[in-house]
């Protein structure tokens, strides 16, 4: 057991794993972006509080907002929209639910389009999710109708995990794959790795691959090149 494991009980932060939602790791940063993808589920209710059967979740790259969408796919079945056609709106139109990760990003997007898009899902109860890496607000729409009614909908932030976060993280997952490493050890890759839940996830995941595979100790060689593996990775 990591010897550090005793002291991660004196961090101020709360995490836990939630199982029924594809493992995903609950903590201050996002509990009450997962609180509303909950509430989503029920979009009859959610509508009725929030007046829109649209969410918003906005945050930097990485920081599990497409982990969320797709516990709201697992949840709902809704569909991923990778680029808006005519194809979408007539599913619109029988009251689906789907999701646009990375609105912000999408290459082509017609504002009218998407106006009309969102019309359909209002008027037949579906339901949209939509993620953005900065906040809605400061997107430019130029179609002011478009802009209005986006604008109207409930959004929250995603932040990405802080050191505490990952350190109590990494902790964990070292100490569920009977992992030694000392303090010095654990602070080195905290500061060097790329800061989302995936990496120390992943770091682990091939840190225990090549223990496995030499039966010997970790040494600081392998952890640099795990890192530098995990750094690489999108």
């Amino acid at each position: 057991m990591n010897g550090i494991l005793n002291r991660q009980l004196a961090l101020p932060l709360s995490f836990r794993i939630v199982n029924d939602h594809n493992n995903f790791i609950l903590n201050n940063t996002n509990k009450i972006a997962l609180s509303l993808i909950d509430e989503f589920a029920n979009i009859k209710n959610f509508s009725r509080k929030y007046n829109f059967p649209v969410l918003i979740l906005h945050g930097p790259s990485r920081s599990g907002k497409t982990h969320l969408a797709h516990i709201y796919k697992q949840i709902t079945k809704a569909e991923f929209i990778n680029k808006l056609s005519s194809f979408y709106l007539k599913k619109a139109k029988l009251g689906q639910s789907f999701i646009i990760d990375n609105l912000d990003k999408l290459e082509d997007l017609n504002e009218e389009f998407l106006f009309y898009f969102f019309n359909e899902i209002l008027l037949n109860s579906g339901s949209l999710l939509i993620t953005t890496t900065k906040p809605i607000n400061n997107i430019r729409f130029n179609l002011q109708d478009l802009r209005s009614r986006i604008n109207s909908c409930i959004s929250t932030k995603i932040d990405l995990p802080d050191d505490e976060i990952l350190y109590a993280i990494l902790i964990k997952e070292l100490d569920d794959k009977k992992l030694f490493l000392n303090d010095k050890a654990c602070i080195y890759i905290i500061k060097r790795i790329k800061r989302s839940y995936k990496s120390i996830l992943n770091f682990v995941k091939y840190l225990d691959r090549i223990s496995l595979e030499e039966k010997k100790g970790i040494n600081l060689k392998q952890i640099k090149d795990v890192l530098n593996i995990v750094n690489l990775e999108v």
